[in-house]
C-alpha cells in the first residue's frame, strides 16, 4: 500500500492534462476495446473521472482501499 500512497501522491502532482492522460491510458488497460479517443465512451469516461476527482476535492466523495475495493469485487462474483 506504500507504494500506491506514493504514485498517488506523484500523480496529484501532474497538471490536470497530464492526469488525464494517464487515466485514459488506464482506462485503455481495463477496457482497451471501448476506450478510444475518437468514441463518446472516451468523453464521457474523461467527463465521469473529472466529475468524481471534482467531488472528491470538495470531500463530498468517500474514498476506498484496494482491499476494500477488491473485499467488494469478490463478493460480487
Amino acid at each position: 500500500m506504500a507504494v500506491s500512497k506514493n504514485i498517488e501522491k506523484k500523480v496529484f502532482q501532474l497538471n490536470k492534462k497530464d492526469r488525464t492522460e494517464l487515466l485514459l491510458k488506464l482506462l485503455d488497460s481495463l477496457e482497451p476495446e471501448i476506450v478510444t479517443e475518437d468514441t463518446d465512451t472516451h468523453t464521457a469516461w474523461v467527463k465521469e473521472a473529472d466529475r468524481r476527482y471534482r467531488a472528491w476535492k470538495r470531500g463530498e466523495m468517500k474514498t476506498m482501499t484496494e482491499e476494500e475495493v477488491l473485499k467488494r469485487l469478490n463478493k460480487k462474483s
